[in-house]
């Protein structure tokens, strides 16, 4: 049973007031300086369990470089955007329904009312869809790491999730333990902050390992590129003159080239001669290709194709690429769903259900590439018709409809149904016969079976059937059903004239329409 841990913080909390005053003071640009040789040492950091130096590194360039700081956010958000169902497992026996059902309740109520926040950026705060962004941190970094504040009261167990940053952690031990101060090697095992049960950790692919990489193989002939155009970029300017060195003509020209305003010129005698070096590449400089090439693998390692975020002068992308992506969110939607599953949906059941309760249902994430509907829905339909029964609220959750209330108005509805119950009647004589199947279709036999058919004790009844059929705004549907309630008031009183009644019915329109059936009952002026 999860407890409510008093660790570090005053408040239950392990990053203190004070740990985000100095995580915030003492920041830094980490690509200052950043060369090939620091990067394989953070790397091989990295490999060891000193995670926290690369972590910051991958920090700040989902933040600050132009092509991470795109497709990194829409990784997340095409996990998170779709929304959640709760679900029961499809291996429960009919014994487990109940129970499946209420562990179903629970857990709908517990992330309904969870709630997210972050450690450092206290304006930071959310739901479900920030927590699943959250957790998809890990996806880049290789981990994530939420501290769980458990709420439990009278009315059910709720919770709060901390995201702590990535860099406060090292995994020399194969688990990630916490560093107390931004100048700690070695960590505390999360044993003593709370028990494993104050903690979510989510351990991912670490895609920005080949990130970091990509982004130096950018970083180096960008600087050259930028170098080629300062040195390349503006022309030079030459002056050449009569004059003496030293003389006012010789001056006045020196000072004419420089107003011009570019950074190289020369003043010469007109006798003299300066040989130009030309260091300018003939044709297509290298410099573009190798920078869009490690752009285009950020966005491949992001979301599993190119196309849809750089475009081609060809195209802006293609369906295979489309598909790749929506699979790698599918993926992505899977592994943060068994994350949120193993560490908080086991752990509320436990909570309400004990620990030995078997876990019933389970979180899933939806997903843009949603289950072929189509098909699905054809399945259901054929199975349906060879006498399965479906279970009702199974088929709502897994194609995500809602049910109307009985007073809301439902799809295909331009009002809602407003049938007033049958009032109890006393018992009534016996229906009389139908009209014959020769006259069944005429409205006159029908009105005249009515009116023979309309007893003193069965008025109430009769009389709302045919006021029924005279109201022009009710549907056929609701007629029907009025009829069907005529007959059903009739059987808690007398089944064999609520048996009369439904066979005389069934007759008496065997072949009239139901439109014909309105006509034959006369206007209320006329009655």
């Amino acid at each position: 049973m999860p407890s409510t841990p008093t660790i570090l913080g005053p408040d239950g909390r392990p990053v203190n007031a004070e740990r985000v005053k100095l995580e915030k003071q003492s920041r830094f640009n980490p690509l200052r300086g950043w060369t090939p040789d620091v990067l394989v040492r953070q790397l091989e950091a990295y490999s060891r369990g000193e995670i926290a130096g690369l972590a910051w590194v991958m920090e700040w360039l989902e933040k600050h470089d132009d092509i991470i700081s795109c497709v990194a956010p829409k990784a997340k958000a095409a996990v998170s955007r779709w929304g959640y169902d709760i679900l029961p497992k499809d291996e429960i026996t009919p014994e487990q329904k109940q129970q499946a059902q209420d562990q179903q309740a629970v857990l709908q109520q517990f992330y309904q009312d969870l709630q997210t926040s972050d450690a450092v950026e206290l304006e930071e705060a959310g739901g479900m869809r920030l927590l699943v962004q959250q957790i998809m941190d890990g996806y880049g970094k290789g981990y994530a790491a939420h501290h769980i504040i458990w709420k439990p009261t009278r009315g059910g167990l709720s919770a709060e999730l901390v995201k702590v940053p990535t860099w406060f952690f090292e995994a020399t031990t194969g688990r990630l333990r916490f560093l107390t101060s931004p100048y700690a090697q070695r960590g505390v095992d999360l044993d003593t902050l709370g028990g494993r049960d104050a903690w979510l950790i989510s351990r991912g692919r670490g895609v920005m390992l080949a990130g970091v990489l990509a982004r130096m193989f950018k970083q180096i002939p960008l600087q050259d590129w930028l170098t080629y155009c300062d040195r390349h970029g503006m022309p030079a300017f030459l002056g050449k003159t009569a004059a003496t060195q030293g003389s006012t003509g010789w001056n006045e020209m020196v000072t004419a080239v420089s107003s011009i305003g570019s950074e190289f010129g020369a003043v010469i005698n007109s006798g003299d001669e300066i040989a130009v070096l030309n260091l300018a590449t003939q044709g297509e400089v290298p410099y573009e290709k190798l920078i869009d090439r490690m752009d285009r693998a950020q966005v491949m390692l992001w979301r599993g194709g190119d196309l849809s975020t750089i475009s081609r002068a060809s195209g802006v992308g293609s369906n295979p690429q489309q598909e790749d992506s929506d699979e790698l969110d599918a993926d992505n939607a899977a592994w943060v769903s068994e994350t949120l599953n193993r560490g908080l949906t086991s752990r509320v059941i436990a909570w309400h259900f004990g620990r030995s309760a078997p876990v019933l249902c389970q979180l899933k994430l939806r997903t843009k590439t949603r289950d072929n509907l189509t098909q699905e829905l054809t399945t259901v339909k054929d199975a349906k018709l060879m006498g399965v029964r479906i279970s009702k609220s199974w088929f709502t959750n897994k194609f995500g409809i809602v049910e109307a209330d009985a007073e809301e108005l439902a799809l295909g509805e331009s009002s809602t149904p407003s049938i007033s119950p049958i009032p109890p009647i006393s018992p009534i004589s016996p229906i009389p016969p139908a009209p014959t199947t020769a006259a069944n279709s005429s409205p006159s036999a029908f009105r005249a079976w009515v009116a023979a058919a309309t007893a003193p004790a069965a008025t109430s009844v009769l009389d709302r059937l045919a006021a029924s059929a005279q109201d022009s705004g009710m549907t056929d549907a609701e007629f029907l059903q009025v009829a069907q309630s005529a007959i059903d008031a009739l059987q808690s009183i007398d089944p064999a004239a609520a048996s009369d009644l439904a066979s005389s019915l069934e007759a008496a329109m065997g072949t009239a329409t139901l439109t014909a059936a309105k006509q034959a009952f006369p206007s209320s002026s006329s009655q």
